[in-house]
């Protein structure tokens, strides 16, 4: 019969440590997806583990450890999952609607993970000192996005697409969640890949296009102006009202 005394083979030893962090990992993300990231505590998580606290404590210094490395877990499934689905596509429209699709299916298919993901880029937008290390979890996950959308290393173009797109996204499907009780059974993912695509594709235009010098329209009509329109050498005044279907 195995031993389980304190003297069993250190490969036994790490293994039951690899378990059992997993294990408060896989708790951790339950309880921050039932309960949010600001109203769990330690002490509910030791009950939704069955592990005593300081065993949670010895992998964990505090909460906000445990928030970082379930996020990023949650950014590395993600990330994963996406660089499997869009394999085979070569760079461009397709690639990202597959990308964008990708996305849609896990976080319809980890509603607990998705409220997770969705709590921390909330939480970032305090600034708090505490949070800081998640802003790194997080760019780090739209680096690893900006490379599968390129196909390899990435330039700001893909850099503004992975931004656009996950923000698209995650925003599209938590919204859909807070007006059907937590529930993503009915997100019509075609309708919302490409709408996310071609979002993720304008964005990135749009970012292009601020960074050369233009002149500057009335805010009233920048919305109105034609997508590649260049002032005419002979006629000051755009004529903006009369937009063209793209």
């Amino acid at each position: 019969m195995p031993s389980s005394s304190p003297h069993a083979p250190a490969g036994r030893r790490e293994h039951r440590k690899h378990v059992t962090r997993e294990e408060i990992l896989a708790a951790g993300r339950r309880l921050f997806g039932e309960m949010g990231l600001y109203e769990s505590r330690i002490e509910d998580l030791t009950r939704e583990a069955g592990i005593a606290k300081g065993t949670i404590y010895g992998y964990f210094p505090n909460k906000e450890a445990l928030i970082l490395a379930v996020a990023a877990k949650g950014y590395g499934e993600l990330l994963a999952h996406v660089r499997e689905r869009s394999a085979g596509t070569r760079a461009g429209t397709a690639r990202l609607r597959r990308i964008a699709r990708a996305h849609v299916e896990f976080m319809a298919g980890n509603p607990d993970l998705m409220r997770v993901l969705r709590q921390v880029r909330g939480m970032l937008m305090f600034a708090r000192r505490e949070w800081r290390p998640l802003r790194s979890t997080l760019a780090e996950y739209l680096d690893g996005l900006a490379e599968v959308i390129a196909g390899g290393p990435a330039g700001p173009v893909a850099g503004a697409q992975a931004r656009a797109l996950f923000g698209a996204v995650s925003g599209a499907l938590s919204t859909h969640a807070a007006l059907a009780d937590g529930s993503l059974s009915s997100v019509p993912t075609d309708a919302l890949s490409a709408a996310a695509t071609a979002f993720a594709i304008r964005f990135a235009r749009s970012a292009r296009t601020v960074a050369a010098p233009r002149p500057r329209l009335p805010a009233f009509a920048e919305d109105f102006e034609f997508e590649h329109a260049r002032p005419s050498s002979g006629r000051r005044d755009r004529q903006v009202g009369s937009r063209g279907a793209e």
